[in-house]
């Protein structure tokens, strides 16, 4: 079987470790930056970061399981 030649699980891993890095960043800023502009900031822009890149990180792995699936079966006909 041959592999997908794009590297879409390493996409996944690369934006779950970016989205982690920018959530610190905003925690670290909200230690300075604490009126409430800034947590209107925050509420409004930060909120569906998280679960956001969480699912497109699980699209990401559905869509190389299809893929891999596909290849198996073109290269192993019944």
């Amino acid at each position: 079987m041959q592999r997908i030649s794009h590297d879409l699980p390493g996409v996944a891993q690369r934006l779950t470790r970016i989205s982690d890095e920018l959530l610190t960043e905003v925690e670290n800023t909200q230690q300075v930056w604490k009126d409430s502009q800034a947590q209107a900031f925050v509420k409004e822009h930060m909120q569906e970061i998280r679960p956001t890149v969480q699912q497109l990180v699980v699209e990401i792995t559905r869509t190389v399981e299809l893929f891999e699936d596909v290849a198996k079966k073109l290269s192993e006909p019944r």
